[in-house]
């Protein structure tokens, strides 16, 4: 059997207008550690330890400006929360998600 030679794959270009519309202000999924929301549970640990949450990101015209949030909402997740003594139950916690962004 024979080696075929690889063949180059053409790159396709993105546009400026599909690069513009991924890096734009507005609410992308983000992981956020359970700690990092509710640093008074230190002393526990949770499973996951870190969630999937929509948060403001992307990018302002203008570098003075920051990406924030105009609007939130609330989102009830159940995690398991393991106590020091080994005991592990089910607790819902609520978290904040964006749900629209501006450059301020």
């Amino acid at each position: 059997a024979s080696l075929q030679p690889l063949q180059p794959r053409s790159l396709a270009v993105l546009t400026f207008r599909e690069i513009w519309n991924r890096s734009f202000c507005r609410p992308l999924e983000q992981l956020v550690d359970v700690i990092t929301e509710f640093p008074n549970e230190v002393e526990y640990i949770f499973r996951p330890s870190c969630v999937s949450l929509q948060r403001c990101g992307g990018c302002c015209g203008d570098e003075g400006l920051r990406c924030v949030p105009v609007e939130t909402g609330t989102v009830t997740m159940q995690l398991l929360k393991i106590k020091p003594n080994g005991e592990a139950p089910y607790v819902e916690m609520a978290f904040t998600e964006h749900k629209k962004c501006e450059c301020r």
